[in-house]
């Protein structure tokens, strides 16, 4: 009797394994881990639909002995085309810094403007709306990012305006730099498609 049960039990328990496994392939596909030039660490994880992209930037801890800790994390939304739309910027504790609106040129598509927002505080002045006549207040961004190309559609440096309030984003992610990820992780043609083990490193 007891031979039987146990034949239940295992032949009860192979559907599960497959299904196990099956999900934690789907969520391996779901996930990119990249090294930066500095020597942290970027992973990026996509949701099942391919709306909401998380990407978290680990770097080593001060004074630690080679472990990791969370230096900052974007959730980035897009639209039904694919293209990124807007972005919360969170700090290692998860405190919402930013948020960002990206916009696209009409004619190829091409990132042209990256407006960042005080998520902590609306920042901004009143105006008059001149259909209404009422006082209305307008929200500004404290860092703006106007992105350019030549001719043969190669970026150019931006150009950037930043408040003083904007300032910490700069440290974030460098004068010129820019919180959208640019090339897709996912995409096996360029450098972002390929999967590191964020615990290996160089050969000397």
């Amino acid at each position: 009797m007891s031979l039987i049960i146990v034949g239940i039990t295992a032949s009860l328990s192979m559907p599960q394994a497959v299904q196990a496994q099956a999900k934690a392939d789907n969520e391996a596909q779901n996930v990119r881990i990249m090294r930066n030039e500095d020597g942290s660490f970027t992973e990026f994880r996509k949701s099942a639909d391919d709306r909401v992209i998380e990407r978290r930037t680990y770097g080593d801890r001060n004074g630690g002995n080679g472990d990791r800790v969370l230096r900052m994390t974007i959730i980035y939304r897009k639209d039904k085309h694919g293209k990124l739309r807007s972005g919360k910027i969170h700090d290692g504790t998860g405190k919402v810094l930013y948020r960002v609106v990206y916009g696209y040129h009409k004619t190829n598509g091409k990132l042209v403007a990256e407006d960042m927002f005080d998520a902590r505080m609306k920042r901004g002045e009143t105006i008059t709306d001149p259909k209404t006549n009422q006082a209305v207040f307008k929200e500004k961004p404290v860092r703006c990012l106007r992105h350019r190309y030549d001719a043969q559609g190669r970026q150019l440096k931006p150009i950037v305006v930043c408040a003083p309030a904007g300032l910490m984003a700069e440290k974030l992610f460098g004068k010129y730099g820019s919180s959208h990820y640019g090339s897709d992780p996912w995409n096996k043609e360029n450098s972002g498609g390929t999967t590191v083990n964020p615990n290996s490193k160089p050969l000397k």
